[in-house]
């Protein structure tokens, strides 16, 4: 039976139910009454626990729960190893949404992990780092994609959700508040009870986000603004041409002592790590002034890059630009993303 049969099914049965008992309440009275009201509320107790079940299993399979759940063919646990013999790879991308859709390995003659995620922090993506580097041969490259607000904390602004993915991909002691995190993934509709039944009325109405498809003319220009209005809100910039504010300076301080301690740990571990700013569209590239850029990006990296490894900025490359290279402004295509990873790939001398 479908997922729309069964709601459809256990919707009619409680109607059904509730007018049965009501038509009999009408009709009874006294001791009679009573009696009755004990059954149903027996009957309640019994089977409430059976229809949150089932409703929290149909809730799991909405897209909304499943989106969050990461590859996991991607990542080296356990039970990869258990039917894996690959070892020694000979690189590994950590990094948010961006990275997710700028990597794509299939086809070229390396190893690799595209462990970006969406989203993903900085301080995340080094843990992911620090749990699976093993499987990296000595002197393997770890690429560290950067977006334009990567110098900026992002810490107490993404949503208390952010962190969920993390449950399938790190240990219980990297995870914040993991005791929640590990509710809402087992319970989603007890734990987040508006946003499952929001899910299950997306799920059965068929709605779909507007940005899973890709742009062209027009919509990358409005796509591009969305996404540096919503930057300007999340880190309140009020000119992409300002100084720091006080609070962004005190997060930049924060950011670069944390990507410094993570080009360390590559080197103190014999790997070889590069960082990446990938593509976007030259509708949200050019968003972004030479001030921006120098206060938010340039003097963040110079800040934290001590080892001095190689910053490969692809912002502006026109070798990126066709519009079936991109989804949207900022994420890039399966096609862009071959584009891109072969050239990288090229460039920093593993192909």
């Amino acid at each position: 039976m479908s997922k729309k049969k069964q709601l459809f099914c256990a919707a009619f049965i409680s109607m059904a139910t509730f007018v049965l008992v009501a038509s009999l309440l009408l009709f009874l009275k006294g001791f009679v009454r009573f009696a009755v009201v004990l059954a149903v509320v027996d009957v309640v107790v019994l089977f409430l626990p059976l229809l949150l079940y089932g409703l929290n299993s149909l809730v799991k399979r909405t897209q909304w729960y499943r989106n969050v759940i990461p590859d996991m063919s991607l990542y080296p646990t356990n039970e990869w190893y258990r039917e894996h013999l690959e070892r020694n790879f000979d690189v590994v991308n950590i990094g948010s949404s961006s990275a997710k859709y700028a990597f794509d390995y299939s086809d070229l003659p390396v190893k690799a992990f595209n462990w970006g995620e969406q989203p993903q922090s900085l301080r995340n993506g080094f843990k992911i780092l620090k749990t699976y580097f093993s499987i990296l041969r000595k002197g393997g490259t770890v690429v560290i994609s950067l977006s334009p607000l990567s110098g900026l904390d992002v810490e107490g602004k993404w949503g208390r959700m952010a962190d969920d993915k993390y449950f399938y991909t790190l240990p219980p002691e990297l995870i914040p508040d993991y005791a929640r995190v590990a509710g809402r993934r087992r319970f989603p509709l007890l734990y987040s009870p508006k946003a499952s039944l929001k899910a299950l009325v997306r799920s059965i109405s068929g709605w779909k986000s507007r940005r899973e498809a890709k742009g062209s003319g027009e919509n990358f220009v409005n796509d591009a603004r969305q996404w540096l209005n919503g930057w300007k809100r999340q880190f309140a910039i009020a000119s992409m041409d300002s100084p720091l504010s006080e609070e962004n300076r005190k997060g930049q301080e924060r950011r670069v002592a944390l990507l410094s301690d993570m080009l360390a740990f590559c080197e103190i571990r014999g790997l070889r790590p590069v960082l990446v700013i990938p593509p976007m569209h030259a509708t949200l590239s050019r968003l972004f002034p030479e001030s921006f850029r120098e206060n938010y990006i340039y003097s963040f990296v110079r800040r934290a890059n001590r080892q001095n490894v190689p910053f490969l900025n692809y912002m502006d490359d026109r070798r990126f630009q066709k519009e079936e290279y991109f989804r949207n402004s900022f994420f890039m295509s399966e096609e862009g993303a071959k584009a891109f990873t072969k050239v990288v790939l090229k460039e920093i001398g593993l192909l």
